[in-house]
């Protein structure tokens, strides 16, 4: 059983590494976000609600998400699914002793990346309307310096088929963006905190695109797990 969960501000990239590890570990990916717009989508009492909270930059209460979050842990149940990459979730101190109580975690890694990068990166997201294919036309280059380590991102440019159909979330604005950001700093700190006490957080810094950062983000979570291993084989 691998219950995992990645942990991070809006547009670092937790859907994207979420997914690519998940389907390497052979366990389902869960993005709460991608539950929260498919709730949405469903036309449920509670989806226009919904829209109207996250459309503007908001975060939804957490007895909302956790009853998400739920519904789709039985699903996983009845699937005899053996385990599970969870993303977007928790965002408060309150929602991850909430989530304890209901499984096991046995990593936590928190991916970080300079709040400058991170701004930049979210207004540059793309989708296509016809295949779903996401895509990021932001070129980033940051020198190293006292901020941090050098950062090279280059755009993530769209299929030619893609190119005409590009579509751009409505809260990918730099103003609604750095609200998102203003709220997960204030809550972050605490999630990272109640992890570090029960010994399962690891940070990851981001310096990189994907084709980069991928076998980086690999080793570093074989290491992660060979270090528990190692200590659970102490106890």
């Amino acid at each position: 059983m691998a219950n995992w969960i990645f942990l991070g501000p809006p547009g670092v990239g937790k859907g994207t590494y979420a997914g690519r590890v998940a389907d390497l570990v052979g366990i389902p990916h869960i993005s709460t976000g991608d539950l929260v717009r498919a709730e949405i989508k469903s036309g449920s009492p509670l989806a226009e609600k919904m829209k109207e909270i996250t459309s503007t930059g908001g975060l939804l209460p957490d007895a909302l998400i956790l009853d998400i979050l739920h519904k789709r842990f039985e699903e996983g149940k009845g699937n005899n699914e053996t385990g599970f990459l969870l993303d977007g979730f928790p965002r408060t101190a309150a929602q991850a002793a909430e989530l304890m109580k209901v499984t096991d975690i046995h990593l936590v890694v928190n991916l970080s990346l300079r709040e400058d990068v991170l701004i930049e990166k979210c207004c540059g997201r793309r989708v296509c309307e016809h295949c779903g294919k996401s895509y990021n036309i932001a070129d980033i280059y940051r020198k190293a310096g006292p901020e941090g380590p050098e950062i090279i991102m280059p755009p993530l440019n769209p299929k030619p088929e893609c190119a005409d159909h590009l579509t751009h979330r409505a809260d990918d604005t730099e103003e609604i963006v750095q609200k998102r950001l203003d709220i997960y700093n204030q809550e972050a700190g605490p999630v990272e905190d109640y992890f570090r006490q029960t010994g399962v957080l690891a940070d990851f810094e981001i310096t990189g695109g994907i084709p980069e950062t991928k076998p980086v983000l690999l080793d570093f979570l074989h290491q992660q797990l060979s270090l528990q291993s190692s200590r659970g084989s102490k106890q």
